[in-house]
């Protein structure tokens, strides 16, 4: 049988964010980090002219040949994705990867900028898509405006290898073990953990980040705006949009979520989100590491890290949100949505700290 399938970049291009860090890699220019390390900032951070000028950048990277290189490099990880053909992937095994996943504001920009310290590399100074969990963007399957989510989602964790390769073989500094660190902030790795865990193996570490929720959804709050006036859900930020998202994923229609009591509904998807954590096996991997959020946890786990890495450093300060004050109704929806939690990871032989979490800070 002599079939034939042929796909062009007009049907899948390449995405924005692997052009700018391939325009940045061929001119010399520092890579775009934006804000990704700003811990502290709460404000959103918008900036809708950053690849107003993609187009041209990526008529540059085209024409150059190392940049027509790396192009065909991400391609070749893709196709290899599609097919489950692991020759190239195995290339990758250079690399051990230390991937902090957890639900967003729970502390896991900081664990990654501590590992690029331990990794002797300025984390101000790393490309948003190597370091930050905005990409590549692994989520439910969904055929929307942008096409397939599952098939761009594989192109842009085959860009995602292809940036690795070009980054951290040129700074990667840190050894252990015999592989050089990658480290990653990767809460969409929950979506398609199964691949994750194919894909990396026994190449990869987990630190799984947790938080109570009302702490988590106050932070969000505090991110986004603060809470509406009606007290109703609503999507001003990229962690509403995946809130959202998560319900539609579960059957709900967008104009009920936001017709939602916010607190309800952010509480629904903190518990679904670790739901997913536990079917995905992540807890359970003989690489995971439970990180629940505040400093004694937070900088013990980087002094852990240090040592293993045989860094003399001592971790940054892990700044500490005051304590979020909700009324007593959210208060019991959140310790139900906790015990849920625990008992549904108890069901998976998982446990899940409880006590630790149970700080509302």
């Amino acid at each position: 049988m002599g079939l034939t399938l042929t796909l062009t970049d007009a049907e899948l291009p390449a995405s924005p964010a692997y052009i700018e860090f391939l325009y940045a890699t061929l001119s010399g220019n520092n890579y775009f980090a934006g804000e990704w390390y700003a811990q502290e900032g709460e404000s959103l951070v918008r900036d809708p002219d950053r690849f107003s000028d993609i187009t041209e950048k990526a008529k540059i990277v085209s024409r150059d040949p190392r940049g027509n290189k790396f192009l065909l490099r991400s391609y070749r990880f893709f196709k290899e994705l599609l097919t489950g053909n692991m020759d190239t992937l195995k290339e990758i095994q250079r690399f051990h990867f230390y991937f902090v996943i957890g639900i967003p504001r729970t502390g896991g920009t900081y664990l990654t900028k501590q590992l690029f310290r331990a990794s002797d590399i300025d984390y101000r100074k790393v490309q948003n898509a190597v370091a930050h969990d905005g990409f590549p963007h692994l989520a439910n399957l969904s055929f929307r405006e942008s096409g397939n989510l599952h098939t761009n989602g594989l192109l842009q964790l085959a860009e995602y290898l292809a940036m690795v390769e070009i980054f951290f073989d040129q700074h990667g500094k840190r050894i252990h073990q015999g592989r050089i660190v990658v480290p990653k902030k990767f809460t969409k790795a929950v979506y398609y953990f199964d691949l994750i865990r194919e894909l990396f193996s026994d190449n990869a570490d987990y630190l799984v980040t947790l938080r109570h929720p009302l702490s988590v959804c106050q932070s969000v709050l505090d991110k986004s705006g603060g809470m509406p006036a009606d007290r109703r859900f609503v999507v001003r930020s990229a962690i509403e949009r995946w809130a959202l998202n998560d319900w539609i994923y579960r059957g709900v229609p967008e104009d009920e979520v936001l017709q939602m009591d916010y607190v309800d509904c952010m509480l629904g998807y903190w518990k679904r989100f670790h739901f997913q954590m536990a079917m995905a096996g992540i807890p359970a991997m003989p690489g995971t590491r439970l990180v629940p959020y505040g400093e004694k946890y937070m900088t013990e786990t980087v002094s852990d890290y240090f040592r293993s890495f045989d860094v003399a450093l001592e971790p940054e300060d892990f700044k500490v949100a005051p304590a979020p004050e909700f009324p007593p109704q959210a208060q019991s929806a959140a310790d139900a949505v906790l015990e849920d939690v625990a008992a549904f990871w108890r069901s998976m032989d998982m446990v899940f700290p409880v006590e630790q979490v149970s700080n509302r800070f």
